[in-house]
């Protein structure tokens, strides 16, 4: 009996249980399919496949090893999987769930009734803490700690050669897409478990300390969530290696760190979930009461300014700059971007979320929708954070190190005026190499004016619903969606003020 292996975003051999289900059952074909329909998706973009193709080389080394190298086909994953099933007599097919955009879930859809027609079993087995499906969410935690609790799956030693898998990748490769700038220096695909062993052992001592701090944080990070968004480690021995350093370390400091991230880890399948049971929240506002608020407002200058960094905000372009250079951004980052495009520049979150998952090396679907509509005020269950992009910068980067290195033409100008340069005399323009409207931007917004405007349009739109609707709909999103740590027994977990995003 021979089975098939569909590798989606799990492009690793460690705890793969599909894999080694196939291996149980006789011969296995590992394989990966590169979908020309998916790269045309608006979420996608050249610098996911200058990262995938490194990544899919080392996967074919790592089963190379054990017997049996990747097969790596391009086409629709409905017409390839019939012809290899055809093919090679396959019986059953084995994968990961996926969590990831809508046209990956429709894709979904259509194998299984392939397969189905086929006679063809096809088993997924829990990539993350998501479940699917979950009535509400009173007993995610206790179902999210026991599955991340649960044994890894061993590794395989030995796979038996079915076919030689001859591939290239320019061959292979998908075309047309979106053609954002290449990566000055993406992560390693090949490095994934040593980043993980220096931020184990040296680098989070000081997570805690630098993780909102822009210069600080590309070091004290863990930089690992490219490696989990393509599955090359497993979260749940990730978690599950990190609890055992907490226990057995001496400093506290490192104990610390790993605490904060051990909790993150959690936090990344919370926010998968929400995408998992409500799909439509990569085109929808969460609380559908925010339908109509910034649809008619939106300024394609204003978001082209944001797009490319160039707003006139120092730690705005900067973050945007080291985003657009780096496929990578700090969460304090990415929450700042955006919030002030949301409210100081009062653009739907829809376009902010294809362009920043296009520059994102580590785009997670599962994370990035929920989080895109948590910081632009859409969810009705979270409060609204509107970062002062000055205050910001001044606390964050007080120094000036970060806007310095990614806003080159600002490097003259002393840390009294960086924050603020648009206050600068002429003659310090002239001085410092810094002429607004010529080498840097002024303010594509008035800071006090934007951030009143944005209040006064939330406000208004508040008073104009009716309470007692919105109330449900709150309702409705808070018992699908909402954190609950400790399972309720026997009724509907009950909203209370914080969890309501607004004082009425």
């Amino acid at each position: 009996m021979t089975a098939l292996v569909w590798f989606k975003r799990d492009l690793r051999l460690n705890d793969h249980q599909p894999l080694l289900a196939a291996a149980k059952q006789g011969a296995v074909v590992p394989l990966y399919i590169i979908e020309p329909d998916y790269w045309q998706q608006p979420d996608v973009s050249l610098r996911h496949w200058q990262y995938l193709s490194v990544a899919l080389m080392q996967l074919n080394r790592q089963l190379s090893a054990l017997g049996q190298p990747l097969l790596v086909v391009k086409g629709p994953a409905t017409a390839v999987l019939k012809q290899l099933c055809q093919r090679f007599c396959i019986t059953d097919v084995y994968s990961h769930e996926e969590t990831g955009n809508l046209w990956t879930y429709q894709r979904d859809l259509a194998v299984q009734r392939l397969l189905k027609s086929l006679n063809i079993r096809w088993h997924q087995f829990r990539q993350f803490a998501v479940f699917r499906p979950l009535a509400d969410r009173d007993n995610w935690f206790t179902l999210a700690d026991n599955w991340l609790k649960s044994p890894p799956a061993p590794s395989l030693q030995q796979l038996p050669f079915v076919t030689a898998a001859h591939w290239d990748l320019t061959a292979v490769a998908p075309t047309r897409l979106k053609d954002l700038p290449l990566c000055q220096s993406p992560p390693d695909a090949y490095m994934a478990d040593q980043t993980f062993h220096s931020f184990l052992q040296q680098r989070c001592r000081h997570y805690r300390q630098h993780i909102s701090l822009p210069a600080k944080a590309s070091q004290s990070c863990s930089r690992l969530s490219t490696y989990i968004s393509y599955g090359q480690l497993s979260l749940r021995q990730l978690q599950q290696q990190s609890f055992v350093a907490i226990k057995q370390s001496s400093d506290s400091r490192r104990s610390q760190g790993l605490q904060a991230f051990f909790s993150r880890l959690r936090w990344h399948c919370h926010f998968m979930q929400k995408l998992e049971d409500e799909p439509a929240i990569e085109f929808y506002n969460m609380h559908p009461g925010f339908d109509g608020l910034r649809e008619p407002y939106f300024n394609p200058t204003l978001f082209a300014a944001w797009c490319s960094g160039h707003t006139g905000y120092p730690l705005i372009d900067a973050a945007m700059r080291s985003l657009l250079a780096t496929g990578w951004l700090h969460f304090r980052g990415r929450a700042m971007l955006v919030a002030f495009a949301s409210y100081h520049l009062w653009l739907h979150w829809r376009p902010l979320a294809l362009h920043l998952a296009q520059c994102f090396i580590d785009y997670e679907p599962g994370i990035h929708y929920p989080q895109i509509q948590m910081q632009a005020g859409t969810t009705g269950i979270n409060p609204n954070r509107m970062y002062n992009p000055v205050k910001q910068s001044q606390q964050k980067d007080a120094d000036g190190q970060f806007i310095r290195h990614w806003l080159p033409e600002l490097r003259q100008v002393p840390d009294s005026w960086l924050h603020t340069p648009w206050l600068m005399p002429s003659s310090l323009q002239q001085q410092y190499g810094c002429v607004l409207g010529r080498d840097y931007p002024a303010p594509v917004v008035a800071l006090p004016q934007a951030q009143q405007q944005a209040r006064a349009r939330i406000s208004l739109w508040l008073k104009q619903q009716d309470r007692q609707h919105w109330l449900q709909q709150k309702q409705a999103v808070f018992q699908r969606h909402a954190s609950r740590k400790r399972p309720v027994s026997g009724k509907k977990s009950a909203l209370n003020r914080n969890q309501l995003g607004f004082d009425w």
